[in-house]
């Protein structure tokens, strides 16, 4: 038998010790899937006091942490200025360290995550041995190209410049949708025929193992006792989701009298937005309507997917959407924007309904043919399931990551 691949996962965040965000249970489900497959994982990411989940990652891979926060405590780490403080002390610290180690013939593969691209990239640069090892770099959801913000542009101008290197440095860089694809030569100036088009995914047998018939009741009952309809959404609770746009849809499809006389749009997650959104919908006449549920613990979250309608994804611009696929494989109907990866997983009159994204017109559109389309719901619905399970599960995508990686020693291997 070979010898297995040996990978550094170059990170600066993974599931469970630095939260449950997106990035975070990407990093954790693609190392975690690519242990099983006899791959050999070292995982380099920040410093965390979860000992217990540091301990149950390392029975499946090698992980080393690392300083992040340099800042005063005064200022948060991960702000805007916390971050361009902390962050390319961390990358280059981390860049250097792993190539040490690769330049000493440590490792076969390197998989970055976001911005750890730089400090590696800054290593290999200075050291020829470093490149004959393949060189994989994630840039994510790029949403420091992407922010309408004239104000974060302008914050973000030293994050882009290094996204822009160190991704060209490399020698793949992963799109996580095909339809974004194109963005990486646009966004990062990488080379085109150096992108590989390797989905972002769920486990989808984690998300429904929670889910039973008595939780799922439990989380109907709590939040829409008396509801005949009950659309959801998940995410923070930020501007670019464009939730303020759909409760100006909402808001006309009551007035034309398109939705049931008992309806509930939940908004699951926090953010600054919040608000803002209260007073908006109160201001429409919906606020009886909406009901905005905060934090929500994993398990109840998923008995709620499995409790709701609809599921709804307004926003603005977007990376892969994990949300969306989670709503999926609860067989849930979509309305969504053609924004981000969501183009590769929401197909109108299959599983939803896809409309432009930046428009209180097009979502109320979108939302009047989806509810004249209701009794195709539950085909709609299986329809979303299969498309995760065939493309967008985890042991599906990491089999995919391996033969990429393989495919690369091969390349490198050639005279």
């Amino acid at each position: 038998m070979s010898a297995p691949i040996r990978v550094a996962m170059l990170a600066r965040v993974v599931y469970p010790l630095h939260g449950y965000g997106g990035i975070e249970r990407h990093v954790y489900h693609l190392t975690t899937h690519l242990a099983r497959l006899g791959v050999d994982i070292t995982l380099y990411v920040q410093q965390s006091d979860d000992a217990a989940g540091l301990a149950q990652l390392r029975t499946q891979m090698r992980v080393e942490t690392m300083r992040y926060d340099y800042t005063s405590p005064f200022l948060r780490p991960n702000s805007i200025v916390g971050r361009q403080l902390n962050y390319p002390r961390y990358t280059l610290a981390q860049g250097a360290l792993v190539g040490q180690r690769v330049a000493a013939g440590a490792y076969d593969i390197v998989h970055t995550q976001g911005l750890c691209a730089y400090g590696y990239a800054v290593a290999r640069a200075a050291d020829a041995r470093m490149r004959a090892v393949p060189f994989f770099a994630n840039p994510h959801g790029l949403e420091e190209y992407r922010t309408p913000d004239w104000r974060k542009r302008l914050a973000y101008i030293p994050f882009r410049a290094m996204y822009s290197h160190g991704h060209r440095q490399a020698d793949y860089t992963i799109a996580t949708d095909a339809c974004t694809a194109p963005d990486l030569p646009i966004y990062l100036g990488v080379d085109a025929a150096k992108v590989v088009v390797i989905p972002s995914a769920i486990d989808s047998s984690e998300n429904l193992a929670p889910v039973t018939p008595t939780q799922t009741h439990a989380m109907r009952t709590r939040y829409a006792p008396h509801d005949d309809m009950v659309m959801l959404s998940v995410s923070r609770l930020e501007r670019n989701k464009g939730y303020h746009l759909y409760a100006e849809a909402l808001a006309r499809a009551a007035r034309a009298g398109l939705l049931p006389e008992r309806w509930r749009w939940i908004l699951v997650g926090s953010g600054k937005e919040r608000s803002a959104l209260e007073a908006q919908v109160q201001q429409l006449g919906i606020a009886a309507h909406v009901t905005f549920a905060g934090r929500v613990g994993d398990d109840d979250l998923q008995n709620l997917y499995a409790a709701a309608d609809m599921f709804v994804h307004p926003t603005l611009y977007e990376g892969s959407s994990l949300v969306t696929l989670e709503a999926m494989i609860h067989r849930l109907p979509v309305l969504a924007t053609a924004a981000g990866g969501i183009p590769d997983k929401v197909f109108t009159g299959v599983n939803g309904i896809l409309v432009s994204p930046g428009s209180a017109i097009a979502l109320y559109d979108g939302l009047r043919e989806m509810l004249t389309a209701r009794q195709r719901w539950p085909e709609w619905g299986a329809a979303g399931a299969a498309i995760v399970v065939q493309t967008f599960d985890w042991p599906v995508v990491a089999r995919q990551n391996l033969a990429v990686y393989t495919q690369a020693l091969d390349a490198h291997a050639r005279p």
